[in-house]
């Protein structure tokens, strides 16, 4: 069996592109390994859920998980990259230790596994990948995010973006294949590093996911009102939320709007004071649940809200998981006219619907379009299903990473 090994510096819990793309390969007959940093023992504890170590292996070429045994350590590697970013910041010095925890530890671990192919995921296994082309190694690259274009200024201080500009267009030119998110961003990479363009794998999810739907409605509170969700890791400003709440104001029909992921009681108390609860609409906070029953808990709502922002430059072009698990749970989409999601929008008509961002008035228009006809929402919903089927699954996908890994001749 050739041997593949996947990069990434995430826990899998937070990156099912890995975990599909693992499961994908291990399925098609090779021997997946995956190599990452295990930073917390919780989310390690979630990681070992969502895949099957007997056919997939899993490593931590870093480990930072508290423990009285790895002490020195940890805080050594933590203070070696919060060095790096500094020096970034105050002096612009480019380290690969800026990208991530560890890296010529990670670029090691990666040697140490003499894979047939590498396939890198993420800042620092880009550059790892980089490393390990030059030792001549075959590497693939999946960029999830346009790194170097990726985070709002005021996150950039500590980043190392020549660094990442240079990596970027290595992989670009020497990478043994190359995808993305989006058609939008391949065809910009490729705009910017004049290379050839990026073949594309969507964030899209198994259809055969909806076998897992419980049928229960625990987050919904009134039936006959329209029910809005909007989900991520972290609940916070600049998510599209504030606009969102100002549009609500404009929307005369009242319905639910559902919240759920991590959120700080400042943020919480900022949105509940400025919700219009005056025009009978309501809001309700609920905390992150497991990846295995999310679609049952999005699946009890109408419409899902993707409210990306135009900037940063990635999240224009890119389309998040979130938007694709509001198809497959079967629920009509209201989208920011960003480049990626209007790409995917203008190929499903009547089940995605775009309002111009930054527009509350256009965002309240769109709403209460759909809100107000309750067969048009009805028919959007069967239509998001149907789209999924025919396009937008893994199961379709998948073949397409079959087909970008038969380039690397194994």
């Amino acid at each position: 069996m050739k041997r593949i090994c996947i990069l990434t510096q995430s826990h899998l819990c937070k990156n099912p592109r890995v975990v599909k793309e693992a499961k994908t390969l291990s399925k098609a007959g090779y021997n997946v390994i995956i190599l990452t940093t295990f930073t917390s023992e919780a989310l390690l504890k979630e990681d070992l859920e969502v895949i099957d170590t007997s056919c997939i292996q899993y490593f931590g070429a870093t480990n930072i998980i508290v423990s009285q045994s790895n002490f020195f350590r940890r805080t050594y590697i933590r203070f070696q990259r919060r060095l790096a970013g500094e020096l970034v910041y105050r002096t612009g010095i480019q380290l690969p230790q800026a990208l991530g925890y560890n890296a010529y530890g990670f670029l090691k671990a990666a040697l140490q596994i003499k894979a047939d192919l590498y396939i890198s995921h993420q800042e620092m296994p880009t550059w790892v990948g980089c490393e390990l082309i030059r030792k001549g190694y075959k590497v693939g690259f999946d960029f999830e995010d346009w790194y170097s274009h990726d985070l709002l200024p005021q996150a950039r201080r500590q980043r190392p973006i020549k660094l990442l500009r240079k990596i970027e267009h290595f992989a670009l030119i020497k990478g043994i294949f190359i995808y993305t998110t989006s058609d939008s961003m391949a065809a910009e990479m490729a705009k910017a590093y004049s290379v050839v363009m990026p073949a594309t794998i969507y964030n899209v999810f198994p259809y055969s996911e909806r076998e897992r739907l419980d049928g229960i409605h625990k987050d919904r509170k009134d039936l006959s009102k329209v029910s809005m969700i909007w989900f991520s890791q972290t609940v916070g400003p600049g998510r599209g939320l504030e606009l969102l709440i100002r549009a609500l104001e404009l929307v005369a029909i009242p319905i639910e709007l559902h919240i759920r992921g991590n959120i700080n009681l400042q943020y919480k108390t900022y949105l509940l004071d400025r919700f219009p609860n005056s025009l009978g609409h309501a809001i309700y906070f609920h905390d992150i649940v497991s990846n295995y029953e999310l679609i049952s808990r999005l699946a009890e709502h109408d419409i899902g809200l993707a409210l990306e922002q135009a900037t940063p430059e990635s999240r224009n072009l890119t389309v998040t998981n979130k938007f694709f698990q509001y198809l497959q749970a079967g629920l009509a989409v209201i989208a920011s006219d960003t480049l990626g999601q209007t790409e995917i929008a203008n190929k499903a008509i009547n089940a995605i619907f775009t309002y111009k961002n930054d527009s509350r008035e256009d965002l309240a228009k769109q709403l209460t379009r759909l809100i107000s006809k309750k067969y048009m929402l009805k028919q959007s919903k069967k239509n998001a299903l149907t789209i999924v089927q025919e396009r937008y699954s893994w199961e379709y996908e998948e073949k397409r990473l079959i087909l970008a890994i038969s380039k690397a001749n194994l």
